[in-house]
């Protein structure tokens, strides 16, 4: 079966090459990248505590160095505002409810406030209860799913964040695209910093291609990715144009099939080649999430808890190393360095990206903030 090659132009991308002429900003300071985004979002329909929000989870995202998931996006998420593919001014509705559990609605809207409203509704009901579970369908893309797990993180839970997504991999030994990149993630309190987990259940995810075309950089390894016609591929236009490849094979197909099960079938939502190419800027994805917060106190006391979080880390980093190993980190701890190191210097341009954000505050009249 020979699949159609889709549309790979949700960002602008450039040659790589850079105009010398061009006064471009190599990097920006967090606050004022989110004052910008905020006041951009509330230009095409947003409510302004909705636009803090989405701009606060894009910009934290980029801040931890998850650069395929932060404010590279911005461009498609304004336009997808302005062509009818999110709506801006969706509320997170409820429309079934227990004590620990919700069932909700995302009217179309932005994932990114809808798993931060549910994540919230999940927090109160663990609060309450010990435990909470929120599922939502008709959503659109969250983007870095650590951004919830941590925020519950932030209250003394544990966080739980599950996506579906645009289809990007075929089961094994398929041809259709009927799974998408499906991450998961888990974050727990800690005394330094959050132990946070998130992974996509394919080698890698399609936007990190898109970077990489945007960079101007053409290969990739050859176990990423096959073409439409099924065959392995280290060209990076061909791999936008055919299909993601599981990691660890059929572990990494298991994951995306159960992620899915408790996202879209749980969720009564969009499954499989039902749901939305996020590409396609006048048209609703479907995306389902299911955002989880255990409270810690309801086992042991929070602070005993993350004294004992702690130990265990600092078992793993002083694990005896390897003849010329490195510095041995736990989950989460690259991302909190990397945030402290990017609030005090900034968060770096790709001159590509520059270009584009320049673009959207020149459309809409807010000029992105000078360094």
């Amino acid at each position: 079966m020979m699949l159609e090659a889709r549309n790979c132009a949700p960002y602008q991308f450039s040659s790589g090459e850079e105009n010398e002429n061009e006064n471009l900003p190599a990097r920006v300071g967090a606050d004022a990248l989110k004052d910008w985004c905020s006041r951009i979002l509330t230009c095409v329909g947003m409510n302004r505590d909705d636009a803090e929000v989405m701009a606060y989870i894009l910009v934290e995202t980029d801040l931890m160095g998850v650069d395929t998931h932060g404010v590279l996006k911005f461009p498609m998420y304004v336009s997808r505002a302005q062509k009818g593919g999110d709506n801006p001014k969706a509320k997170l509705q409820v429309v079934r409810e227990t004590p620990t559990t919700a069932l909700c609605d995302g009217q179309g809207g932005y994932g990114q406030v809808m798993g931060w409203r549910a994540m919230e509704l999940a927090i109160q009901k663990a609060r309450e209860t010990g435990v909470g579970f929120v599922s939502v369908a008709n959503s659109n893309t969250l983007t870095a799913c650590r951004i919830y797990s941590r925020l519950a993180t932030e209250h003394g839970c544990i966080g739980i964040c599950i996506t579906n997504g645009t289809p990007q991999m075929p089961p094994p030994g398929g041809m259709e695209r009927l799974l998408g990149t499906s991450p998961w993630s888990f974050g727990v309190p800690g005394k330094t910093f959050p132990v946070v987990f998130d992974m996509a259940c394919t080698v890698v995810g399609w936007t990190k291609l898109a970077m990489m075309a945007m960079r101007g950089e053409n290969t990739i390894p050859g176990d990423w990715a096959v073409t439409a016609e099924g065959r392995y591929t280290t060209d990076v236009m061909e791999a936008m144009n055919g299909l993601m490849l599981p990691f660890g094979g059929h572990k990494g197909y298991a994951l995306s099939c159960m992620a899915e099960l408790l996202t879209g079938v749980l969720s009564g939502g969009r499954v499989a080649d039902k749901l939305g190419y996020y590409g396609n800027h006048d048209q609703n994805t479907g995306i389902s999430h299911l955002l989880g917060a255990i409270k810690i106190d309801s086992f042991m006391p929070l602070e005993q808890f993350k004294e004992r979080v702690e130990r265990y880390v600092s078992r793993l980093k002083n694990c005896q190393k390897a003849e010329g190993a490195g510095e041995i980190f736990v989950p989460g701890e690259r991302s909190f360095l990397t945030a402290q190191k990017r609030s005090a210097e900034g968060i770096p341009l790709h001159p590509s990206l520059a270009r584009n954000l320049l673009a959207v505050g020149e459309e809409l009249g807010i000029l992105f903030p000078a360094v």
